[in-house]
């Protein structure tokens, strides 16, 4: 599975207003970001799926999940637009 993909796709999902930014961003330092929040936004939701998921589990991961789009978010933020497409 493209992890980097999925985590690209729920990120211009969660930040519309970031949509052509996220989707034209193709740098090492952001598909790495992309990538790890696509592994914890789909653990995370396993982890909702399950009858009765341990609570401090499923906290850590979203915990995880906003903390990855905060780092996304600065790193959009500061990068100059030339590394953008």
């Amino acid at each position: 599975m493209d992890f980097q993909k999925v985590g690209r796709a729920r990120m211009m999902m969660r930040l519309p207003r970031h949509r052509k930014q996220i989707a034209d961003a193709n740098f090492l330092a952001i598909t790495d970001l992309l990538e790890a929040y696509g592994k914890a936004a789909m653990a995370r939701d396993e982890l909702r799926e399950q009858a009765g998921p341990a609570p401090a589990l499923l906290k850590e991961y979203e915990d995880l999940c906003r903390k990855l789009e905060d780092d996304i978010l600065r790193m959009l933020s500061a990068v100059s637009p030339r590394m953008i497409r």
